[in-house]
């Protein structure tokens, strides 16, 4: 009769066995279903990122695609920060046309959510830093 111990290990080895094979099973499918690279769709991204990938820029060109995206910073952020104001405007009249069709409950929940909600990053409050894209080069 084999020890408790041995068991023990026993069953511990077959488990790690199973993960690892699991593991290696979904890797291997994952491998063989995906699609080849030239037929992917651009990942999301910046704007900076997709054109630097789409144009296959250069280390210089990199570098000055970045100090242009610097240059057009504050614009963007003031067409996002007016725009964002705009967009908040219009959820905010929104939800004070939902709100006589809402209980009670609803109302308290509409509250808590408006209070809690904040900006993207970059288009919040001085200090929230740029949209994501436009800043220094890696």
């Amino acid at each position: 009769m084999r020890s408790e111990a041995w068991l023990r290990l026993m069953s511990g080895l077959v488990l790690v066995f199973v993960f690892a094979f699991g593991a290696l099973f979904g890797a291997g499918l994952m491998r063989w279903t995906e699609r080849s690279p030239e037929r992917l769709p651009p990942p999301p991204g910046s704007p900076i990122e997709a054109m630097s990938r789409e144009l296959a820029l250069d280390r210089d060109q990199l570098v000055t695609l970045h100090s242009i995206a610097d240059a057009h910073r504050g614009e963007l952020q003031a067409v996002a920060m007016t725009t964002q104001g705009k967009v908040r405007e219009i959820l905010h009249a929104m939800e004070e046309e939902l709100r006589p069709h809402l209980r009670p409950d609803q109302i308290k929940k509409l509250e808590t959510w408006r209070s809690t909600r904040h900006a993207p990053p970059g288009f919040g409050p001085p200090g929230f830093g740029p949209p994501p894209g436009f800043g220094p080069p890696p």
